[in-house]
């Protein structure tokens, strides 16, 4: 994996790393968000997962 693909991984784990903080504080204090944010970063994360994949299999 070249340093460009490496630094791309670590910001995408990083935005990864944040909506999960996200997810665990909104769950332990009542959520406000409406279903249209939980959606946008459902498909974020969904979009994250495929960026890293692709990053991988384009490292091996």
């Amino acid at each position: 994996m070249s340093g460009e693909q490496s630094e791309q991984m670590l910001e995408l784990l990083k935005e990864l790393a944040l909506l999960k903080k996200l997810e665990e504080k909104e769950s332990g204090e009542g959520s406000d968000v409406d279903a249209a944010e939980l959606e946008s970063r459902e498909n974020r994360r969904r979009e994250i997962t495929e960026q890293i994949k692709a990053l991988g299999e384009a490292a091996s």
